[in-house]
């Protein structure tokens, strides 16, 4: 699709913010009362803080932060080429035109939502184990039911979910184990933490078999489009190519796209804390407007707790989940 040459105001801003006067985002008790008004308050500033800005000084901070405009101006309408890898595109900006490209195969989506399957499971049973065997309410036993009403509708709906024929058993061993599981939690209504831990640790290796392998589905389209750019572009100014990886911050750490385009650049890493990133190519993390920093806390947690469970590293998806399946197909692929 070719539509107009530019790039969104807020990517920019998170590429090359400047000092500010003001934050640039609500402030956590802002975000708070708007999301939950009967949260406790949570003091932000220093009370008793009013200082102010001395006109001379806001004056020639003024000054300053329109320079520092004028040449975000400059750049984001000047740099060329300039490709972006969002969540399911990718976008290529050169000479005033862009063309976007899908690069998330229905399979992975397939993958991913077979694999969240125990996940969802273990996030309704963990709270509920610690210790001596909890009862579980009856609410999250009714959510509980609903799961296996689901896996059984599920299972026989594979054949046309896109899936191969040498990932076909593995979604059915999943979908089997969680179902098994399921029957004895409901049955009983309890489940011990060694039982739990027998659920993740036995399915944890299976999820990552289906994300390394919608991590090569998605290295697949990704390298089929960019190859095809690159074809079309004189050498010389594929040289300058600048490469834009807008995301989050959790999976920030070798991300499946971060190491695609570290190895079609051959750009020398900048080694300032996250390793493939360099001068030309940039993650820009941010935050959906609907979250707050509150809930990457929570998530920081929830997939600490979850990452232990199924892998046995706290830390593995503190990381892109595609990490390690985009590290090994990388090896393979061509760039020439």
């Amino acid at each position: 699709m070719l539509m107009k040459y530019f790039l969104p105001l807020a990517l920019i801003a998170a590429l090359f913010a400047g000092c500010q006067s003001q934050p640039r985002n609500p402030s956590p008790q802002t975000q708070l009362d708007n999301r939950a008004a009967s949260r406790a308050k949570v003091q932000t500033a220093p009370s008793g803080s009013g200082y102010a800005l001395p006109d001379d000084l806001a004056s020639m901070n003024k000054l300053f932060l329109d320079g520092y405009r004028r040449r975000q101006t400059f750049l984001r309408t000047n740099i060329s080429p300039l490709l972006v890898a969002y969540f399911n595109t990718v976008a290529l900006y050169r000479n005033g035109v862009s063309e976007t490209n899908a690069v998330i195969p229905d399979t992975c989506n397939s993958l991913k939502v077979v694999a969240h399957i125990p996940f969802g499971i273990y996030l309704r049973v963990a709270p509920y184990t610690q210790g001596t065997p909890w009862q579980i309410p009856n609410d999250i036993l009714s959510e509980l039911k609903e799961y296996q009403e689901r896996i059984v509708a599920v299972t026989a709906s594979l054949t046309t979910a896109g899936f191969s024929e040498s990932q076909l058993p593995r979604q059915r061993e999943i979908l089997d184990r969680c179902k098994s599981y399921l029957d004895q939690v409901v049955a009983t209504g309890r489940s011990s933490s060694a039982d739990l831990s027998a659920f993740t640790h036995g399915l944890g290796p299976l999820m990552l078999v289906n994300a390394n392998e919608a991590a090569r589905a998605q290295i697949d389209a990704t390298h089929a489009v960019v190859m095809r750019w690159k074809a079309k572009v004189p050498a010389d100014e594929w040289r300058r190519l600048v490469v834009i990886v807008p995301g989050l911050q959790m999976p920030r750490r070798l991300n499946i796209c971060t190491q695609y385009f570290a190895k079609l650049l051959g750009e020398l890493p900048h080694n300032l804390g996250y390793p493939l990133e360099s001068s030309r190519l940039i993650y820009a993390e941010f935050m959906f407007s609907s979250r707050d920093y509150f809930d990457l806390m929570a998530t920081t947690f929830i997939d600490g707790d979850a990452s232990e469970a199924f892998f046995g590293d706290r830390w593995r998806m503190s990381r892109d989940v595609l990490a390690d399946g985009a590290e090994e197909y990388l090896k393979t692929l061509k760039f020439d």
